[in-house]
């Protein structure tokens, strides 16, 4: 149990600013520690891919951090793309979008999960002084 507790524990934990929780189709519980290592590995990728198109300079500030949701099937394409809460100003949401985008596709992930597609859930915050904090979702 305590493994399994563990397992969804690193599948929620998220970085602020384009952060991102994934979830890979399938029983989770069924991880190996490795595999969660992959998962970890292709989610800092994905992060690190849509973080270096995301252009914050470009953005209206106002106080919403725009969540979108999406999904990464095995060849890196993006499907089911969803603005979840948007920002007021629709240039900042097609900023957000745009960097997604951009970023596609991703790599595949890990074959070694055996899934069918990867959930992604990424925040773009719009104020002006937001920084890069880690921090962990529950």
């Amino acid at each position: 149990m305590k493994k399994i507790l563990a397992i969804l524990f690193l599948l929620c934990c998220t970085t602020f600013t384009n952060a991102q929780n994934l979830n890979v189709s399938d029983d989770a519980a069924n991880f190996l520690p490795e595999q969660i290592q992959s998962i970890e590995g292709y989610k800092n990728n994905c992060t690190q891919k849509v973080q270096a198109n995301w252009k914050k300079s470009n953005i209206k500030h106002d106080d919403v951090i725009i969540k979108i949701t999406f999904k990464t099937v095995q060849d890196g394409t993006i499907q089911d793309l969803e603005v979840e809460i948007p920002s007021k100003y629709e240039q900042n949401n097609a900023a957000a979008i745009k960097a997604i985008q951009d970023s596609a596709p991703f790599e595949g992930f890990p074959t070694d999960l055996n899934a069918k597609y990867a959930e992604h859930t990424m925040f773009f915050p719009c104020r002006r002084f937001a920084q890069i904090t880690p921090f962990s979702g529950n």
